[in-house]
């Protein structure tokens, strides 16, 4: 699957007078309950944040599969808390999950074998991708504002957060991949973060 960094629209829109009066239109029409479709697997329900007593600059949750897809939200918010950026809040992303799992059952986004990502506080980590064991979460990273060149206002990048899978609540040692030139490369070594996840009906 391609995935490249490109614009997209604001996600707030103003609401028009035509759009106003179609609404009021609607309301006025009967309504017929018509149920939703039933997930066609099992979903996973992934929460990630921060560790006690350990800062950190990202959140989000999602629940979802990949065959009916997901539904979450979160953020990056890239300031005083994260690695490398101690004078404000330099950027600030809203993320939405398309698509995770284990690797060798869900996916395979990447091959299996040992990747280094680097570390800016954290030290470098040589991180084993293992079928069967690491839990892997692809996101979109939509840019609301920035002050760095390299993540310009209004672009989506494409990252992979990474760690061994474990039911429920645990810290894990957590890897941030990022998608660059039609591939994921390892980005940072993220240290150790909070994942909750289960896999429910």
């Amino acid at each position: 699957m391609e995935r490249r960094n490109a614009k997209r629209s604001p996600w707030v829109r103003v609401v028009k007078r035509v759009g106003l009066a179609l609404a009021v239109a609607a309301l006025a029409t009967p309504v017929s309950h018509v149920a939703a479709d039933p997930p066609t697997a099992p979903r996973w329900h992934v929460v990630v944040s921060t560790s006690p007593q350990i800062p950190q600059d990202v959140w989000f949750a999602g629940k979802g599969n990949n065959t009916d897809g997901w539904t979450s939200g979160g953020s990056i918010c890239l300031n005083q808390l994260a690695q490398g950026f101690p004078h404000g809040e330099q950027v600030t992303m809203l993320l939405d999950i398309v698509e995770g799992g284990i690797i060798g059952q869900d996916g395979t986004p990447v091959a299996p074998g040992t990747y280094t990502f680097p570390g800016i506080t954290e030290p470098s980590f040589d991180y084993d991708v293992t079928s069967g064991t690491s839990f892997y979460v692809i996101l979109d990273a939509y840019i609301v504002q920035s002050n760095l060149d390299a993540f310009p206002q209004g672009e989506t990048f494409t990252f992979m957060f990474m760690w061994d899978h474990d039911t429920g609540r645990s810290d894990r040692h957590v890897v941030l991949w990022l998608f660059f030139d039609g591939e994921f490369v390892p980005f940072l070594n993220e240290g150790t973060m909070m994942a909750n996840v289960r896999l429910l009906p």
